[in-house]
């Protein structure tokens, strides 16, 4: 099951196997293969593939045998299970050690990271028939239950084909969230915003993320409608000037537009005001929730330098199991309080807090098992991320009842005051989205600037002419431009998908960088 001499005919051409699915062999080292399963291993490939995607609805008896079709693996320390690019071959399920997972040869930030017990890996690049996404590799002696190309494809012959393509479907939307917020896919470079460099000629030369994006198409609209009035003018008003030059204000058609120019200019005065102001608010919603977003993650770090710093230790001032124990499972919590946070608010990562979503948070390390059982229990309005909350604050108390964490009255006031802090901040994200600006200012906003900019062609011809077109795709520009902006920072988490290319914060950045922080200390 060695072979090295077909791992670079791999990334280039995958055999078919069976007719269904293009797969090649990939690279794998110091493996090896017992096919004896003890009831033991067959129970935890059962607990583990039932909760994996795309397992989880499997009849008993397909079920069953899908499980004896599992074989025994064995893999040393430092050697590649799953190479990236490579055709997907075979699956495995993990029973004993970890691995570690790679990107473009950078190891994802922890959880991402690291995979251990009861994580599946593999299952995706045989159910889409395309090379792996990642290299894993054995951080440690593994043991693990392989499922090969030929049995996977058994499985598939009894899905129906409608509902496997709704299952990658579906599949593919959770995935990309989960690349999202484990860093396999940045949306700025990594970046919370889009970041710029302050020289002229750097932001002359940028378009996408940038206003006249987003404003181009109204003003192609509205130039069109100044060129076909420019062309009517000069077809029936019997010009007296040239193309270029400025209109005779003594034309019978042009004196009655004078009229209209000056209705035009105060109501220039009142838009210019209005809008302005109405950016200046949205900017400040927009800053509100930012701050929001950096105090969420200031308590989790508060919570996190905590519990660190009052872990249990031994008498060389390293942590006993117990104080490592509860580290991990305090991180553990404040992870996926994050993720699942977010996930509430955020439309884009919505998905995770369906079955689906939470079922493949399990196998990509996100959620443990019995986490996943524990959330399914609660009723809709708990809330997923305040179970979490709950999490943290008993595990806690629990640990200050046993002695893995300090039983200090002033440490367990401050654990309750960030626990209750981080909730009443978590509590004034919906507040403030439920709240964003009154129907009637955005309706009247929208109303001054849309009659100003239609206005524009007419008002501007009787004193520039040819040259109201240009003014107009300018005044087009800025006004609808400015409008468009106030409306994008009016929807921090771009739930309404005004814009396909946002320059609203990168969420996923936030999540990532709290995981980061909750191994800091």
């Amino acid at each position: 099951l060695s072979h090295h001499k077909h791992s670079v005919v791999a990334k280039k051409s995958p055999p078919s196997v069976g007719g269904r699915r293009g797969v090649s062999i990939g690279r794998r080292t110091n493996q090896n293969v017992d096919d004896n399963l003890s009831s033991e291993e067959i129970l935890l490939i059962k607990k583990s593939l039932v909760h994996g995607i795309p397992f989880k609805d499997l009849p008993e008896g397909l079920f069953e045998e899908l499980v004896s079709s599992c074989q025994r693996v064995q893999f040393g320390k430092n050697s590649i299970i799953f190479e990236e690019g490579d055709y997907g071959t075979d699956m495995i399920v993990v029973n004993q050690g970890f691995c570690k997972v790679l990107v473009g040869g950078q190891q994802l930030p922890e959880p991402y990271g690291t995979v251990g017990s009861g994580s599946i890996i593999g299952e995706l690049a045989l159910l889409y028939g395309r090379q792996r996404a990642a290299t894993v590799v054995a951080a440690t002696q593994v043991s693990a239950f392989r499922l090969d190309q030929d049995s996977f494809s058994k499985f598939m012959a009894y899905v129906p084909p409608e509902d496997e393509q709704l299952l990658k479907e579906e599949l593919s939307k959770v995935d990309r969230v989960i690349d999202k917020i484990s860093g396999v896919k940045k949306r700025y470079d990594g970046d919370i915003i889009r970041q710029f460099v302050p020289m002229r000629g750097w932001l002359w030369s940028r378009w996408k993320g940038t206003i006249p994006q987003q404003a181009w198409k109204t003003a192609i609209v509205n130039i069109s409608v100044s060129l076909v009035f420019s062309a009517l003018i000069r077809n029936y008003s019997q010009p007296t000037w040239a193309i270029g030059m400025l209109p005779d204000s003594q034309n019978h058609i042009i004196s009655r537009l004078v009229g209209l120019k000056m209705v035009w200019t105060y109501l220039m005065t009142i838009t210019t005001f209005i809008l302005t102001f109405f950016l200046s608010q949205a900017y400040s919603l927009w800053r509100d929730f930012y701050s929001l977003t950096r105090k969420i993650q200031g308590r989790m770090n508060d919570l996190g330098l905590l519990i660190a710093a009052a872990a249990k230790r031994d008498k060389n001032g390293r942590y006993t199991e117990e104080g490592k124990q509860l580290i991990d499972d305090t991180s553990s919590y404040m992870r996926l309080f994050h993720v699942l946070m977010w996930a509430t608010f955020s439309k884009r990562l919505n998905v995770l807090l369906s079955d689906t979503g939470l079922r493949r948070m399990i196998s990509r390390g996100l959620l443990s098992l019995k986490q996943y059982e524990s959330l399914r229990l609660l009723p809709a309005e708990v809330g997923y991320p305040n179970a979490c909350m709950i999490w943290i604050l008993t595990r806690c108390l629990k640990a200050m009842n046993d002695g893995s964490l300090a039983n200090d009255p002033v440490l367990r006031e401050q654990i309750y005051i960030k626990v209750l802090e981080l909730r009443c901040t978590c509590a004034s994200i919906p507040h403030l989205l439920a709240a964003v600006i009154p129907l009637a200012y955005a309706h009247i906003v929208q109303i001054l600037v849309d009659i100003f900019i239609f206005l524009s062609p007419f008002a501007l011809y009787s004193e520039l002419g040819a040259w109201s077109t240009p003014a107009v795709a300018l005044l087009t520009i800025f006004y609808s431009g400015l409008l468009d902006l106030s409306k994008l920072l009016l929807d921090p988490l771009d739930n309404d998908d005004f814009y396909n290319d946002s320059v609203n914060m990168d969420i996923p950045v936030l999540i990532r960088e709290s995981n980061s922080g909750s191994t800091r200390w």
